[in-house]
């Protein structure tokens, strides 16, 4: 963490004399600082000292934190997880050969020769040859030369505009110029952006490439944030919530699920697409269900059925009456024939000399709930005490109870 032990070590180097006997068989050729890893805040940044640079990969699975030369970086927004350090920047070396002929038939035996070599061409132990390409074919046309650029090459954008064009800028790029430059660089090989195209695009996107620059573009149900700058990989793709638009993408009555670059339509209960062989939509609406249709199947016989929307309600014809009254009218509670109301008076006599248990028998009907079911068709509704006779001396006496006479 502290700084200032890197600054140490690097002057202690400075003064290493190399190679270093450590006994007979070992000896110390080399010692390097190569990489070193700070905190940035909240983040870790690991920079390479020296000629040392992060690998391509390294520079494009992690977030690099300067410019990619090359196809290598200096800096990267982490602690590689695989501990890797930074490597040795290795000497290359770009000739430019001017090879003069009045004859075309020539450029094109040039070009199979150069198509044929088989790369990476060792000329000794410490020197290959890599890559070797034709850039750069300059003719004269009628009066004056034009220089143009062999496949995949483009003129870099300062030769385009300090020379006259012979074609279209693309990219800030062309491929011929009216001229034979007297200075700076030949065709330059197009790069082609999208060989990574997460690292340029972003995730969610296509990346077309073209001479001289490259295209992006989101997948189908993606947008980028900041819809009036071009997709990048700091202006990304991000998923559309569809079913946040109003109005609703798939229509009245409906439910809308919001999915990874798409969405789910479905209709409410009581509703149903208009086509019921195509996916509901704004174009294929979810409409009302009419369940009355099949008035049988829906509530039963003997029954009446009214639709409304999204729904239905059904009820017992005159002189039907429903199963169980406590639950509707349905199929599995029909509605029946209404029987006629049979009231039933009984009268009980009961024979005792005891008159408590009159008594008794007074207080128990003093809390008689009623009516009072006995069965379902059968309920008892009022129970009373009209009349006590008793025997007084030698003669009876039959008195009314409570309101009665």
């Amino acid at each position: 963490m502290d700084s200032s032990i890197t600054d140490r070590l690097r002057n202690l180097l400075m003064f290493f004399r190399s190679p270093y006997t450590i006994s007979d068989s070992t000896n110390i050729t080399e010692i390097n600082i190569t990489t070193v890893c700070s905190l940035n805040e909240t983040q870790y940044q690991c920079k390479c000292e020296g000629l040392f640079v992060w690998p391509n990969d390294t520079c494009h699975s992690y977030e690099a934190c300067d410019d990619i030369t090359d196809g290598s970086c200096t800096c990267i927004n982490a602690l590689p997880a695989d501990g890797q350090f930074c490597q040795v920047l290795p000497s290359k070396y770009v000739i430019d050969i001017d090879v003069r002929f009045f004859d075309l038939f020539l450029v094109d035996y040039l070009r199979n020769i150069v198509r044929n070599i088989s790369l990476p061409l060792t000329l000794r132990n410490s020197i290959n040859i890599t890559d070797i390409d034709m850039t750069t074919v300059c003719g004269l046309n009628g009066t004056e030369y034009e220089c143009k650029c062999e496949e995949n090459h483009v003129w870099p954008n300062d030769t385009c505009r300090a020379y006259q064009v012979c074609d279209g800028i693309v990219g800030g790029t062309c491929g011929c110029i009216q001229a034979l430059p007297s200075e700076g660089s030949l065709c330059q090989r197009d790069i082609n952006e999208c060989k990574d195209a997460v690292s340029v695009c972003g995730q969610y996107s296509d990346c077309i490439n073209i001479i001289g620059s490259h295209m992006c573009s989101c997948w189908s149900g993606f947008n980028t944030s900041n819809k009036d700058s071009p997709v990048s990989r700091n202006n990304s793709c991000q998923d559309i919530n569809e079913c946040l638009f109003s109005p609703s993408v798939c229509g009245p009555n409906s439910i809308c699920t919001n999915q990874l670059g798409s969405y789910n339509c479905s209709c409410l209960d009581g509703f149903t697409a208009t086509v019921s062989s195509f996916p509901v939509s704004i174009n294929n609406i979810c409409t009302d269900v009419h369940e009355c249709l099949n008035t049988l199947e829906v509530c039963g016989p003997n029954s009446r059925c009214i639709n409304s929307m999204g729904g239905y309600n059904c009820s017992c014809l005159t002189g039907f009456t429903v199963t169980n009254r406590s639950r509707p009218v349905s199929t599995s509670n029909p509605c029946n024939v209404t029987l006629p109301l049979t009231e039933y008076l009984i009268e009980i006599q009961i024979n005792s000399m005891d008159s408590s248990i009159t008594d008794r028998l007074r207080n128990l009907l003093m809390f008689f709930r009623s009516p009072y079911t006995i069965s379902d068709s059968t309920n008892i509704t009022e129970i009373n005490i009209t009349t006590v006779c008793s025997l007084n001396e030698t003669q009876y006496q039959c008195k009314c109870e409570g309101l009665f006479v």
